[in-house]
């Protein structure tokens, strides 16, 4: 008997239908499990796709509407990221008066700053001391808090009263910034003077004066200069750690940066336009806040993937952008979840919200964009997230 070789186009073909039905059977298997296992009355949202090739894993309602929740900073992150660089740094300055301030300054020391997240009392502490060393013993004058940058709206839209909302000022300190009525539009400015006048009568520096709201006279000099960590420092908080502080300070930044003044129409228009040019203007989504808490917030879990997928494309792979989330089973809020597998998250939790998104390495070494989110579950949300991480597990094992 004589055996004849198979042709290669024959084997190409055979080996292309073998891949077809391989995806086939996954995809009805991923299907099932998405569909059988959910929370009682969630409504699922999946969206599943290779980052190097670009296709399509696995989708489910896709385009359909959901409340992002802290995926939210993934959206405020990487605008910062590509507007003002990874390398940015938040200034706070020290004015004085032009002239000899030793042994009694005679005026008001000026404090101006642009909205840097990691300002604290201790950093503080750290840099007032110059005011010691050059030998300044009494400050015949105020301390005047100029927080001129930002607007006064201290909350964002639609938070909720009952949440731990973060106050925004142009100059907060990281210990208090949940501890003010967004009503009293100096409270935040106001402590934070205070704190300064504390920390100079510590040093056993006299101050006549008070912690007062104002503006920086035009005859005065820098006298102390604090700069805050780089950008992307800052951002790994907001991320890792799920920061809405940090988050929301940073998207105040962005409208002071572009339209000079932090407001929230200012900021939220710069990232509603960096949007809209990877999505275009009729792509349905609506950013209101830099952190999640917003129930104004929706987007769709395409959008959260695609742009995890533009930013690991786009802005230095796993170690850029992409390194600022949260890596599973080591830090952030992907701690305990999902140990051995590598992948680079952002989770999502409002009531009745649970949502995850992220790049991750699949047990065969191909890299995927996704997201998973669920609304309006009445199920308890450890449930929701044990079956994102079941959803998750699946396509890592077999894709």
């Amino acid at each position: 008997m004589v055996f004849k070789a198979f042709k290669p186009s024959l084997i190409k073909l055979t080996l292309f239908f073998l891949l077809v039905f391989s995806i086939t059977l996954f995809s009805q298997d991923l299907q099932e499990l998405v569909n059988s296992k959910a929370p009682q009355g969630c409504f699922v949202g999946v969206y599943f796709q290779d980052v190097e090739d670009g296709t399509i894993i696995y989708k489910q309602n896709e385009h359909n509407l959901f409340i992002p929740a802290s995926l939210t900073k993934i959206f405020t992150t990487l605008a910062a990221w590509d507007i003002l660089g990874p390398d940015f740094r938040y200034t706070t300055t020290v004015y004085v008066p032009i002239g000899v301030i030793s042994p009694i300054l005679k005026g008001d020391v000026v404090i101006k700053g642009n909205g840097d997240p990691s300002m604290s009392v201790d950093i503080l502490k750290n840099n007032l001391r110059k005011f010691v060393t050059e030998g300044v013993k009494e400050i015949q004058g105020d301390i005047i808090i100029d927080n001129s940058f930002f607007s006064d709206e201290r909350w964002g839209v639609g938070w909720e009263w009952d949440y731990k909302n973060p106050s925004v000022d142009a100059l907060i300190l990281r210990e208090y910034v949940n501890s003010f009525d967004p009503k009293s539009k100096n409270a935040v400015a106001l402590h934070y003077g205070s704190q300064v006048i504390k920390i100079l009568q510590s040093y056993g520096i006299k101050v006549t004066g008070s912690a007062k709201v104002g503006k920086l006279p035009a005859s005065y000099r820098e006298f102390i200069v604090i700069k805050s960590p780089p950008l992307k420092t800052l951002i790994e908080i907001s991320n890792k750690l799920s920061s809405n502080s940090y988050a929301e300070q940073i998207l105040r930044t962005l409208g002071l940066r572009v339209y000079n003044l932090g407001s929230i129409s200012n900021s939220i228009k710069v990232v509603n336009d960096f949007y809209k040019k990877l999505f275009g203007d009729f792509y349905p989504f609506r950013l209101n806040d830099g952190c999640g808490l917003s129930t104004y917030n929706i987007t769709t879990p395409y959008m959260v993937a695609t742009t995890l997928a533009y930013a690991y494309k786009n802005y230095g792979g796993l170690e850029g952008f992409i390194s600022t989330l949260s890596v599973a089973g080591k830090d952030g809020t992907l701690q305990n979840r999902l140990k051995d597998i590598t992948l680079y998250g952002k989770t999502g939790t409002l009531q009745r919200v649970s949502n995850v998104a992220g790049i991750m390495i699949t047990r065969t070494g191909r890299k995927l964009a996704f997201c998973i989110m669920l609304n309006n579950f009445v199920a308890p949300t450890y449930t929701a997230m044990a079956y994102q991480d079941e959803i998750i597990r699946f396509v890592w094992n077999n894709y």
